[in-house]
């Protein structure tokens, strides 16, 4: 019989410390109470109780729940930005994969309860963080990431052009009855009303 293989240990740095894993739990534990709960009802110890924490340990590390939900936000929005990007990065068309990438949120977003308080705010959570669209100006340019690195015209307008997609897909979730339409429809919306405002052709041509 060989002999048992010892595992390979890997250095310190490559493990979460302590303090990051009790983070993750909190975070964990604030994004499930805003979606069972509600942000408005939700109290630190709730999460604490939700992570399987005291109350004083969890405000330790976080003093109160906008906190945890910030770095729970700033988290969820990384996570989903990839999502987008490994969606639409198997479309060739530039122009489609903003149609795509459009529709994805419109469809997965509102699966998210914390991102969804950017979109449907309670309790005075955007108001309390003095978050505005930029973190999601942040998320679209991680999202379009290779678009930008394959085309040095657009990256050029990288911001600005992640701003102005942002802001409209937010805005097109807070409007009550758009999440009812057609994926046609939403597309042909997107392309006749989105894409122009993006003046896609105009810095590809240059």
């Amino acid at each position: 019989m060989p002999a048992a293989q010892n595992p390979v240990a890997l250095p310190a740095e490559d493990y979460p410390s302590h303090d990051e894993v009790v983070r993750a739990r909190l975070m964990d534990a604030a994004v499930h109470c805003v979606h069972e709960m509600g942000i408005s009802k939700v109290g630190m110890r709730h999460i604490a109780e939700a992570a399987g924490l005291a109350r004083q340990t969890a405000y330790k590390y976080y003093p109160n729940k906008y906190d945890v939900l910030a770095d729970a936000f700033m988290r969820e929005g990384l996570r989903f930005a990839e999502q987008l990007a490994n969606h639409i990065n198997r479309i060739e068309a530039v122009d489609e994969q903003f149609v795509e990438a459009f529709l994805f949120v419109i469809d997965t977003l509102p699966e998210n309860p914390v991102l969804m308080l950017l979109v449907e705010p309670e309790d005075g959570f955007i108001h309390h963080l003095g978050i505005s669209y930029h973190p999601f100006g942040l998320f679209g340019e991680l999202a379009f990431s290779q678009v930008f690195n394959a085309h040095p015209a657009l990256a050029a307008q990288a911001e600005e052009i992640s701003e102005y997609w942002a802001r409209n897909v937010l805005s097109f979730l807070s409007l009550s009855g758009t999440r009812e339409r057609s994926r046609e429809e939403l597309a042909g919306y997107v392309r006749y009303r989105l894409l122009p405002g993006l003046h896609l052709d105009a810095l590809l041509t240059r």
